[in-house]
């Protein structure tokens, strides 16, 4: 019988040398991506949902990862769920300060900006007053914020004026005068609890700077009478 062509040793080397080319490899790729690195890249690509899933693997793994809480804030955000974004955001403050006040100015923004138009949706014109406000903190020269805020005063001022407490209403409609003259329901609405006061100077007063931006209105025109009669 003829003897192997190749001896057995040589056999053994060439399957040292298969397995250290595999090691090799798996050592050039490096580990696998972290739910949070996987997060982000499914953010960035557009798919929040996925982001969202492997976001919360991550706070699985570790509820004090900034990184995860900053990631799950703007997958709720994309996903239309400011109030969530607020949440974790809130999480993100208590657990990483610096990446909160660093990284995270712009999503917290955002959320409060629609937090507040969703709570105006939903009537909940207290909430959506508080969002508003810390949104003209944190940023007091966006685009739309007066016109926000002052949906938002006046909302809150029916709210109190028709819950029995018109002394705060009027301080929230005359704030609205000033924060969006061009509204006429502030006017209106300052103008008719002065009247309900007997202030009828104060009320003439303000009606005089509601004609600047509201000459042909007839709801003032009706309330200068009013207020003329108690003068």
């Amino acid at each position: 019988m003829m003897s192997p062509r190749y001896p057995i040793p040589f056999a053994v080397w060439a399957i040292a040398i298969l397995l250290q080319a595999v090691l090799l490899q798996g050592c050039a790729s490096g580990p696998p991506p972290s739910p949070v690195e996987l997060g982000e890249t499914a953010l960035e690509s557009g798919d929040w949902r996925a982001a969202k899933t492997h976001f919360a693997d991550a706070l699985r793994i570790d509820s004090r990862s900034g990184r995860a809480w900053l990631g799950q804030a703007r997958a709720q955000l994309a996903g239309r769920d400011p109030e969530g974004a607020l949440r974790s955001l809130t999480s993100l403050s208590k657990v990483d300060r610096r990446l909160f006040s660093e990284a995270a100015r712009s999503t917290y923004a955002d959320a409060l900006e629609a937090a507040t138009e969703g709570r105006l949706a939903r009537d909940q014109s207290e909430a959506a007053l508080a969002a508003v406000r810390a949104l003209s903190k944190l940023e007091p020269d966006r685009r739309g914020l007066n016109r926000l805020l002052g949906r938002s005063l006046i909302a809150e001022g029916d709210r109190l004026r028709w819950r029995g407490d018109p002394k705060s209403a009027l301080a929230l409609y005359s704030e609205a005068c000033r924060v969006v003259p061009q509204t006429l329901g502030a006017w209106v609405g300052a103008a008719e609890i002065l009247l309900e006061f007997k202030r009828g100077k104060e009320a003439m007063q303000l009606l005089e700077a509601a004609r600047k931006t509201h000459p042909t209105a007839g709801q003032i025109r009706t309330l200068t009478i009013q207020a003329l009669s108690l003068r």
